[in-house]
């Protein structure tokens, strides 16, 4: 009889085990795997928090209340860190006289809850941070041009605001801080410069170099400029050839989102690489910049897929990471008192364990 009663027993545990593992292996979190693989964790992303007061002389050059407010919010969801894709500030252009240091003094001021709270900022640079465009737009204007050298005291003005010793310092020659990779938990992450060498390229030489050691589940890439074309003409695929080697290898290695901003809005398309590989190209440029409109129709429609679109909110973007699986939303700011948030886009996708 307690030879049966084992038996039963046995049996139990044996069927009990077989059940977790097939519920495991159906999508929940690797029970085995590394504590950092499984552990649930957030950053969040931002770009394109320049001013719209560009008519007053010695104007902060910030939107200073969307971004105290994308601030504030970001200290309640208590993110790692923080990526900017870039335009902090109005840099170059109708600045009303401010010096850069101070504009960038001024972003940090706004910014002051996350630095305050110990969370990690990692800005990369847009074309606002680094000078006019050359190549896909018209002349500027001679009003409209800045003063002989500005770009290099631009550039300057940008590397002397973030000196955190956590900025990575591994990117290529002339690029150290502006371009550059790090791991973290489960992820590893990826920041373009795209004005160091050509306007609207990036250091591919580089990035084959950095993508190819990581051993995390999760690549994010962000960039200031779309890879594919939806308001500005100035973005990745002026060069679509290169675009297209930059977007076949960060699929290759696993990433499924490049975040970046330029454009106004918000916007979330699908974008296949040449294998087939589904990858998210999130455009958040809604850190408070004036908002955009957006016909709907992307230059390439035959290959991008668009999913969700708006230009009417600023806002910014939390991902929370769980184990293989990742979440992606875009926080609205929903009126003019600044403290009325709305999630009103939902992405999540998941990899393969490693």
């Amino acid at each position: 009889m307690k030879t049966v009663d084992l038996r039963q027993r046995l049996n139990v545990i044996v069927l009990s085990i077989f059940l977790l593992l097939s519920v495991c292996l159906s999508g929940c979190v690797n029970i085995w795997a590394p504590l950092e693989q499984r552990a649930e964790w957030k950053f969040a992303v931002i770009s394109d928090t320049q001013g719209d007061s560009r008519k007053d002389d010695n104007n902060s050059c910030i939107n200073d209340r969307v971004v105290r407010a994308i601030a504030e919010d970001i200290v309640r969801e208590n993110p790692d860190f923080v990526l900017v894709a870039g335009d902090l500030v109005n840099g170059w252009i109708k600045n009303g006289g401010t010096a850069y240091a101070v504009q960038y003094a001024n972003w940090k001021e706004a910014m002051n809850p996350v630095y305050h709270s110990g969370i990690k900022v990692y800005p990369i640079r847009g074309n606002h941070d680094d000078g006019p465009e050359r190549l896909a737009l018209p002349p500027l204007p001679a009003h409209l041009e800045p003063p002989p050298g500005a770009r290099a005291v631009l550039k300057q003005a940008f590397l002397d605001a973030f000196p955190e010793p956590y900025i990575p310092t591994n990117g290529p020659a002339g690029e150290e801080r502006l371009t550059y990779s790090f791991t973290h938990k489960n992820a590893f992450v990826v920041g373009l410069d795209q004005y160091s060498g050509c306007q609207h390229k990036i250091n591919q030489a580089w990035l084959d170099r950095q993508l190819p050691v990581k051993r995390k589940l999760h690549v994010f890439v962000f960039g200031h400029e779309p890879a594919f074309e939806l308001k500005h003409k100035d973005n990745l695929s002026f060069f679509p050839q290169d675009r297209d080697l930059f977007w076949d290898s960060i699929g290759e290695v696993g990433a499924r989102i490049y975040f970046c901003g330029h454009d106004h809005f918000y916007d979330r398309a699908m974008i296949k690489d040449r294998a087939g590989n589904e990858i998210r190209q999130i455009i958040a440029g809604t850190g408070g910049g004036r908002l955009r409109t957006f016909s709907g129709m992307y230059k390439d429609n035959q290959r991008i897929k668009g999913e969700y679109h708006n230009g009417e909110y600023h806002g910014y973007v939390v991902v929370t990471v769980a184990g293989q699986k990742a979440t992606v939303v875009w926080k609205a700011l929903m009126d003019q008192r600044m403290d009325a948030w709305q999630l009103l886009d939902t992405f999540t996708y998941s990899v393969s364990a490693k």
